[in-house]
């Protein structure tokens, strides 16, 4: 399925940190010494904090497979050394780090970041410095691959192309028509609930109410007592801590209606803490690149089985380890089709990174021309297994999907689809 071109919504905005990010700065990278530096960024503080954790989990498994740990080893006949930097999800904290690692500890390639403002930001660093090759970890705004940062890709969905199916889902088959809209305050689920709500407004469906929050909100009862009476479903465009706040609330504040989760907020990282949310979190829909508990295939159990091995994993990937992962599979894989090869301006290594054509653990991808990958997307709701767990099981898959060209702000109603 290929999303619809709507046109933009809206400009990407980066404010003032962007005017920081181009101010003349050069790179150190390079292999002149003859190891290649690969730069990690991820969450280790804030909202997100356990980012770090699954980026060196995903890092680990690729990295094991090929008798190397989460530190480096040996690509291509190439010494890699791999080096942390550790961020709070901020525009700032990002944007200090990427320079560290670049112009401080001369990185070749940086991998990541975690969060949407996040890769903004290091989106527009990349665009000025051209010799360092950037590779996404998870952070999925729309507008990343279409910022004509030659030396940036991404190997998974954006945040709308994840929603791809649902709007019309709920809508068509389980016959909501009112639906009151609680978000977070940044880019990630602008274009989260920009993907549900194009497709189920353009469905004849209505928002009747919303509400977008700082990240880090932890007391919902204002919001949850202002929900509108007639309202079918709630969307709930929460992650992380905050939408395990949002759920637990849910349950002691009454919230009777259904839940429609926006991508993390059926993550295991939310659906993993409080037990008693199982009320509130039963039935929830959403979408997104993590397949239900029963899917399996081989690439998949492989990557399951030494996923869990690994320091402080949690029970089954996250979105942010598998999105790591599928990520940095093919930061090696380029390595090894160029054979080490950062020369001329990384030119070998990103031909290969372009032309990527990988068995991923869900699903076949390849490249767009924008150097954004064109992947399965999963439908999935959320049910209680056997021993009380919430695990997601998949409703639908929708093969090859590809990214659109509307970028998405913040919104209150329909008018805008």
């Amino acid at each position: 399925m290929k999303l619809k071109k709507k046109g933009l919504a809206a400009s990407v905005a980066i404010g003032a940190s962007v005017l920081l990010l181009a101010t003349g700065c050069s790179a150190a990278g390079g292999d002149d010494d003859g190891v290649i530096k690969i730069g990690v960024l991820a969450t280790s503080e804030g909202n997100l904090a356990f980012g770090m954790d699954e980026a060196k989990a995903a890092i680990g498994v690729a990295m094991e497979a090929r008798g190397g740990t989460i530190d480096g080893g040996e690509i291509a006949g190439q010494q890699v050394e791999i080096i942390y930097a550790g961020t709070d999800g901020t525009t700032a904290s990002a944007q200090t780090q990427v320079k560290k690692l670049v112009e401080n500890d001369g990185v070749d390639i940086v991998f990541g970041p975690v969060s949407g403002d996040e890769g903004e930001t290091v989106v527009q660093y990349a665009l000025t410095v051209p010799e360092v090759t950037f590779v996404n970890g998870s952070a999925s705004p729309v507008g990343m691959t279409l910022e004509g940062a030659e030396n940036f890709f991404r190997f998974h969905g954006d945040s709308a192309m994840w929603m791809g199916g649902v709007g019309d889902y709920a809508y068509d088959e389980l016959g909501y028509e009112k639906i009151y809209l609680l978000a977070e305050d940044y880019s990630f689920p602008y274009d989260n609930a920009g993907g549900f709500f194009s497709e189920f407004c353009g469905a004849g469906g209505e928002i009747n109410g919303a509400s977008w929050v700082p990240v880090g909100t932890t007391d919902y009862a204002t919001i949850i007592a202002q929900i509108p009476a007639d309202t079918d479903a709630v969307y709930v465009g929460l992650g992380g801590a905050d939408a395990a706040s949002f759920l637990s609330q849910a349950v002691t504040n009454g919230v009777n209606k259904p839940l429609v989760g926006g991508t993390i907020a059926v993550d295991t990282t939310a659906l993993s803490g409080d037990a008693n949310i199982a009320s509130a979190a039963v039935g929830m829909i959403s979408g997104g690149p993590v397949p239900g508990a029963t899917f399996s295939n081989p690439v998949w159990d492989e990557f399951v089985a030494a996923y869990v091995t690994q320091p402080n994993a949690f029970p089954s990937p996250s979105i942010f380890s598998l999105l790591y992962y599928n990520s940095f599979e093919p930061l090696l894989l380029g390595l090894e089709a160029a054979d080490g090869d950062l020369s001329d301006g990384h030119e070998a290594y990103r031909a290969a990174l372009a032309s990527t054509n990988w068995e991923s653990p869900t699903g076949p991808m390849t490249m767009d021309s924008n150097r954004q990958a064109i992947v399965d997307n999963y439908m999935n709701a959320v049910v209680e297994a056997e021993d009380g767990s919430l695990v997601l099981e998949t409703i639908a898959t929708t093969n090859g999907v590809s990214q659109g060209t509307t970028v998405y702000d913040r919104f209150d109603d329909c008018s805008i689809f």
